[in-house]
């Protein structure tokens, strides 16, 4: 057992060192060393550690050690006689002391073979940031990162090395200690896999493109992630996460488990970086969109009746002093004959349209941007794309794969047909109530949907299926 007790020491040693607990990590790599004489990884962590911390005989010891086991040049009859660990090294102020201090000519001479001095003969180039920087696994790429598996809705687990893309790309294999194989774990099990570290061919840096998304998973769970801009690993999103100081920086999620995704970032930014609006010009109609949602329903009402709104002040400052508040401005104004109930309903109206009206509408009215560009960036910020309805063909037969009715009535067409997946256009950036829809009015059991121009969408549905009419 002493073996399997060594390798639970060596465990906890790098935990500690992933906490940056430099001097507990030591000690239980030096338990672990004690227990098995010959754990290669355990000499060379410690050593390493040592020579971080200023200590580098008792490092550059252990450096040795790790590579005399690992050619077979020692053994464990030679390790267990070896005490490197327990060396005190305040008892000799410097290594030359030692060598030239004053003594007896008929003193013992000295050997320069033992422990304390192996690092004067040390041929080893590799300096300390460099053996560093591969501390904890050399062949991290063959035996696997550490990593957090999440599972679909049945919670998480840390393991201590996991191959992704192993043995296929729809699989991630756990690996032990010693890198053998522990088990298998198919992708579609996992909402996210949080890695230490990825393979090199994966490797990207967060830089200033990556942007928050948020994103919802098949099971319920939501992730606020920053998402790389290149992405190059087929079936899984590449990500950061927004966590600070955490050792497991990469955030994997199967793309086949994610439910729905969008960035977290405001319409207008997106607009402004792909240049369809400038930053002053956005600035200016924001403003102006603030203050017509807040217009007061006088000046509304003096507007559709065409009175003066000094008028409609003064009727209301009569109200006031003749202690009339308790009425509402339109009953005032009825009653002073300035408007009738006709006016004051398509104020009324007017109003509630200017409260719920979206600055995406507000800027095409304004004629600032065009509806295009909206969606455009609409679908961006959804992460769905976006598609030129002027630029596709579309089969007959594909035309007839949803029923006409739920086509009029939820304004979607069917375009494509990929693989398994029915390919369905929407005028609507919410597309989650439309998905179970679908789906249950189609031979399909998978539905991916693309955002159209809506006035495109509209004008083509009713020609297809009303003028023509496709799917009677």
């Amino acid at each position: 057992m002493s073996k399997e007790e060594a390798k639970h020491f060596y465990r906890q040693g790098l935990r500690l060192l992933s906490s940056e607990r430099y001097a507990e990590a030591i000690e239980f790599f030096t338990k672990a060393v004690e227990l098995d004489p010959e754990f290669i990884d355990a000499y060379s962590n410690r050593g390493e550690l040592y020579k971080m911390i200023g200590r580098y005989v008792e490092g550059n010891t252990d450096t040795e050690t790790a590579k005399a086991l690992r050619s077979g040049k020692l053994s464990s009859r030679t390790t267990g006689k070896r005490e490197t660990s327990k060396l005190n090294m305040d008892d000799v102020e410097s290594i030359y002391d030692a060598v030239y201090s004053e003594g007896d000519d008929n003193e013992d001479p000295i050997e320069f073979d033992g422990d304390v001095y192996d690092y004067v003969f040390s041929d080893d180039s590799l300096d300390t940031e460099e053996a560093w920087d591969g501390l904890i696994h050399d062949d991290s790429e063959t035996r696997g990162f550490p990593a957090i598996l999440e599972f679909l809705g049945k919670g998480r687990e840390e393991v201590s090395g996991a191959l992704l893309f192993q043995p296929t790309k729809e699989d991630l294999t756990i690996t032990k200690d010693d890198g053998s194989i522990d088990r298998i774990v198919y992708l579609e099990q996992l909402s996210c896999i949080r890695y230490a570290g990825i393979p090199s061919e994966f490797d990207k840096q967060p830089n200033d493109s990556c942007h928050i998304e948020i994103i919802e998973t098949n099971d319920g769970n939501i992730y606020h992630e920053a998402i790389h801009p290149e992405q190059e690993m087929g079936n899984i999103l590449l990500g950061f996460s927004t966590k600070e100081h955490t050792r497991f920086k990469y955030s994997l999620l199967p793309i086949g488990n994610i439910k729905k995704r969008r960035q977290e970032r405001y319409l207008g930014d997106i607009l402004v970086e792909k240049r369809f609006i400038a930053g002053d010009a956005l600035k200016s109609a924001l403003e102006e969109h603030q203050q017509l949602r807040k217009m007061k329903f006088g000046k509304i009402i003096a507007k559709k009746a065409q009175i003066l709104y000094s008028a409609v002040e003064l009727e209301l400052k009569k109200a006031y002093e003749g202690n009339m508040q308790g009425l509402k401005i339109g009953e005032i104004l009825l009653a002073a004959g300035l408007v009738n109930e006709e006016q004051i309903l398509e104020a009324l109206q007017y109003q509630e349209s200017l409260q719920n009206k979206k600055i995406g509408q507000f800027l095409i009215e304004k004629g600032i941007i065009q509806e295009k560009e909206i969606y455009v960036s609409l679908a961006e910020q959804l992460r769905i794309p976006f598609v030129d309805l002027r630029k596709i063909k579309v089969n007959k037969v594909i035309l007839s794969l949803l029923p006409r009715d739920i086509i009029l009535q939820l304004k979607v067409m069917p375009i494509a047909v990929k693989e398994s997946s029915l390919i369905v256009a929407t005028l609507r950036p919410d597309i989650g109530p439309l998905c179970e829809i679908v789906l249950k009015n189609s031979q399909f059991t998978d539905v991916q949907f693309v955002l159209a121009q809506p006035t495109h969408l509209k004008n083509i549905i009713n020609m297809l299926y009303v003028v023509k009419g496709v799917g009677k």
